[in-house]
């Protein structure tokens, strides 16, 4: 289904909807193709925000954006440069090697403080590097665990070259043959531990800033978050919704959840305009949206 909502009355400049100062459009760096080989499959490049980035020179998602143009996803890049001010405690979920976490941090400096959460171990590790590397470490708050419903322990499905679609939701055999006849590539699993974000934010107040990006998994991640987003008075979350990939039992209970809080979801446009949607069965028909949930 094609997104209407340039069409739309009722689509609005995302600033109209939340309180923010507009970044505007993120350009692209300059120097093309630019990045100097670390060893170990690393390439060093500088994103667009001029931050130094290690890169796997293995992957084909992001590093490919990262050494062209310097960024990955434009308009939410513009988002969260937008949304997220000095003082903010912002909390990337599906963190991968830290793109959005070292935009998080750059904009949450100084006085703010970064949670990011990534299970898979060398994602984790370049991740970790990057925010050290760029002068944030201090207020970095670093785990290497999958965010879920529960404390334990998941198999992560890894595709090789296409890591930040690794995901614990539980995959048919089916789509792994499909992904590795695609890729060419042969996938694994990693055992990796499990938490509920209340349980590893306890201590931590609220949230001004959030992004998830889990392949599938949010609804189990908002079911073990719902004590630490019931207490964020100024709440702003960006995340990845595919209804294709998703129970839709766990969908719409994830939706309903939100919206129990008193949030307000809305379906953000690479133009970065925004429109608001109450009912569920309209989000479940597009094939995927990035959704902007804010309070009123």
């Amino acid at each position: 289904m094609q997104s209407d909502i340039l069409t739309k009355p009722d689509a609005r400049p995302f600033a109209d909807i939340v309180e923010a100062h507009d970044f505007g459009p993120i350009p692209p760096r300059p120097d093309r193709m630019a990045g100097v080989y670390m060893g170990d499959d690393v390439v060093m490049t500088r994103l667009w925000s001029d931050h130094s980035f290690l890169a796997s020179t293995r992957d084909m998602i992001v590093t490919p954006n990262l050494i062209n143009i310097g960024m990955v996803e434009p308009h939410n890049s513009r988002l969260v440069a937008s949304l997220v001010a000095p003082g903010d405690v912002v909390v990337d979920v599906g963190a991968n090697t830290g793109y959005y976490s070292v935009l998080g941090a750059w904009r949450a400096f100084p006085g703010g403080q970064i949670w990011s959460f990534e299970p898979n171990p060398a994602a984790y590790a370049l991740m970790s590097d990057n925010l050290h590397n760029n002068g944030f470490g201090g207020i970095a708050r670093r785990h290497r665990l999958a965010l879920s419903d529960r404390r334990g322990e998941a198999m992560l499905r890894v595709f090789p070259g296409y890591e930040a679609t690794s995901t614990i939701r539980g995959v048919s055999d089916a789509f792994v043959t499909h992904t590795e006849r695609e890729t060419g590539r042969a996938s694994h699993e990693v055992a990796v531990p499990t938490d509920t974000l209340d349980a590893a934010m306890h201590d931590c107040p609220a949230i001004d800033f959030i992004k998830i990006d889990a392949e599938g998994h949010e609804p189990e991640i908002i079911a073990g978050a719902r004590e630490i987003l019931a207490r964020s008075p100024r709440l702003k979350m960006l995340m990845e919704f595919v209804p294709p990939i998703l129970d839709s039992g766990k969908a719409r209970t994830m939706l309903g959840t939100l919206r129990s809080m008193g949030l307000l979801i809305y379906r953000y446009d690479p133009d970065a305009r925004a429109t608001r949607y109450d009912d569920d069965d309209a989000l479940m028909a597009f094939d995927f949206s990035d959704l902007l949930i804010v309070r009123p």
